[in-house]
């Protein structure tokens, strides 16, 4: 990978971050938690095929690298979710999650877990009030939560 193309790092990222809308912060977290998703299914195949179909200890070996690679980006993603829920509950708003945004967990063998309910969740607890507290969806199919706001900023 160049130079070029390496990510901002956290404190920069976290620096970044306080200048973007709310609308704009939750659709970074959304934007990472697919990311996560993503690098776990392909961690899921990746150990599959090591177990199943690997021929030689250095395809083995190689293969276990981009493993810990992509579970080393899974931990860096989380840590910018982070810095994003502190950056909104920091502005006096609550962290607002989707069940169906949360990364599923991939077992050992691959498998895929029962999903959980789709209910909103606010700051790990349930919410009945429907969508009070939710942010609208916009046209572009970002979600805001203010209907007024700039759309400047800075694009992570």
């Amino acid at each position: 990978m160049s130079e070029e193309a390496l990510p901002i790092t956290l404190g920069a990222f976290g620096e970044a971050i306080k200048e973007l809308p709310l609308a704009v912060v939750y659709a970074k977290a959304s934007e990472l938690r697919n990311s996560i998703s993503h690098l776990r299914r392909s961690n899921a195949e990746l150990r599959s095929f090591v177990t199943e179909s690997c021929d030689s200890d250095s395809e083995r070996r190689e293969l276990e690298t981009y493993i810990s690679e992509n579970e080393d980006v899974v931990t860096s993603m989380t840590d910018r979710i982070m810095l994003l829920k502190a950056e909104v509950e920091g502005r006096g708003q609550l962290w607002i999650e989707e069940e169906e945004l949360r990364p599923t967990e991939v077992a050992d063998d691959g498998s895929q877990p029962a999903q959980a309910p789709s209910s909103s969740t606010i700051n790990g607890t349930a919410s009945e009030t429907g969508n009070a507290a939710r942010p609208t969806e916009s046209t572009n199919g970002t979600r805001d939560t203010h209907a007024d706001h700039d759309e400047d900023g800075v694009h992570l």
